[in-house]
């Protein structure tokens, strides 16, 4: 279902946004006056920020000139806020960057924990607490996540954490979002949750998967519900309407308040590098957009010693490789909107028989994707290119994708699963090429 609902919202957003057959780039600030979900807009101004933080970079390495004379940095902020202001995609990259945008919201609204960790830290143990706020500024649903990192970090004069860190601090964070009411925040979160469901059909959703509900409540470690919806499944359950998931789960939460609460030892870890009870929430008038004050008490939290660090193996120089990214395929249905995206899919697809995959990853790249994401296993390789093969549809492909990296415990944000997926994608899209990364 869930597979669908991304197809459905790509293929709104390119309708939305493709109004000209001849189109060729996309404006950003055309972007932000069509009708397409908040999520997907900012992500793409957060790329271009990234564009605009490259090109920065250039005007910081002289030893002629003094280019943070405050006269000068005016100016070049002037600049990049003019040149922001007409930045432009092209179709490819405005393809590749619509579907990113969409699972990533989709994931980070459904495991905000798994996703978070995934794509802040990539291939890294340790990020410098920069990199995280950069990184956050992708998000904007559940917002306390966002302000209690950030007072956390002001608070303790934080440089770098570590993905161990990371995972405790956001996992209190939550502890304490959920505690004050655990089942009218759970309520508004699955509020959270189907109103992204929604807008990607364009009607109320009434019901959810069970599975969804069980992925939601296991990342943000509520058990008595991840326990009620495992019982659930095993009474061969696959979804619950949203009025029968009140009720279960307003039942759940009297059982647990009825429940005698025994006396149990408080268990100390001397060596925890995050204490118990960091952060101190008040109640969550709204999960979506409030921002609750937020008390951030005296904590250890350990400093990141060069030992803990995991040093990356010298990487030998990489081949370029090509790389591109999905659209949703439209079926067309006799109205302008859907002629429309049928004529844009007919521009990036191609009528030659379907290329081997094994000729499309070769190289230096081949060896790194069998190292990094194989495990060095040739044979599992050879057979997961092999299922790819047999398909004939992007769509099929890019689950076999997505269930094969979440089995193998792979980061989708990482840099190789990420060529990884966009060289499968040039069998579906051969016109789509485009150079892309070198894997480092």
């Amino acid at each position: 279902m869930l597979e669908n609902l991304v197809d459905t919202l790509i293929k709104k957003v390119r309708e939305e946004v493709i109004t000209d057959p001849n189109m060729q780039d996309i404006p950003l600030a055309y972007l932000a006056t069509r009708d397409i979900p908040e999520s997907v807009k900012h992500f793409l101004d957060q790329e271009v920020e990234l564009w605009i933080r490259d090109e920065e970079e250039k005007f910081g390495s002289s030893d002629r000139f003094d280019y943070d004379m405050p006269e000068v940095r005016i100016l070049i902020d002037q600049i990049f806020d003019n040149l922001k202001q007409n930045a432009r995609f092209d179709q490819n990259k405005f393809n590749q960057l619509i579907e990113r945008a969409i699972k990533l919201e989709m994931n980070y609204l459904i495991e905000p924990h798994l996703t978070l960790s995934q794509f802040i830290f990539k291939d890294s143990q340790v990020v410098s607490t920069m990199e995280v706020y950069d990184t956050l500024k992708y998000f904007f649903k559940y917002g306390y996540y966002r302000d209690a990192i950030s007072e956390y970090f002001n608070a303790k004069y934080m440089r770098e954490i570590s993905r161990e860190q990371f995972h405790q601090l956001i996992a209190q964070i939550d502890e304490n979002a959920f505690k004050e009411n655990l089942f009218e925040t759970t309520l508004k979160t699955i509020k959270t949750i189907t109103s992204f469901m929604s807008e990607a059909v364009s009607a109320d959703v009434q019901t959810i998967e069970l599975d969804v509900l069980l992925h939601a409540f296991q990342d943000r470690n509520l058990e008595k519900y991840t326990k009620l919806m495992e019982e659930l499944k095993a009474k061969d359950q696959s979804e619950l309407s949203l009025a029968d998931l009140e009720t279960v789960l307003r039942e759940e939460s009297i059982e647990v308040l009825t429940e005698p609460v025994p006396e149990v030892e408080e268990a100390v870890t001397e060596d925890a590098p995050v204490e118990e009870e960091i952060l101190q929430m008040e109640e969550i008038e709204d999960i979506e957009d409030s921002k609750p004050v937020v008390e951030v008490t005296e904590i250890e939290v350990g400093e990141i010693k060069p030992e803990e660090i995991v040093e990356e193996e010298e990487e030998e120089e990489e081949e370029e490789v090509v790389a591109a990214a999905a659209p949703a395929k439209s079926d067309t249905k006799g109205n302008i909107a859907d002629d429309m995206a049928a004529f844009v899919a007919s521009q990036i697809q191609s009528d030659k028989p379907l290329e081997d995959l094994n000729a499309i990853v070769v190289g230096r790249t081949r060896k790194k994707i069998i190292k990094k994401l194989f495990n060095k296993k040739e044979n599992e390789f050879f057979s997961f290119v092999n299922i790819v093969n047999e398909q004939s549809a992007w769509k099929d492909a890019s689950v076999i994708i997505d269930n094969a990296f979440y089995e193998r415990g792979i980061n989708p944000y990482s840099k190789e699963a990420i060529i990884f997926s966009d060289l499968i994608y040039i069998r579906f899209f051969p016109k789509d090429r485009y150079v892309g990364d070198q894997v480092n």
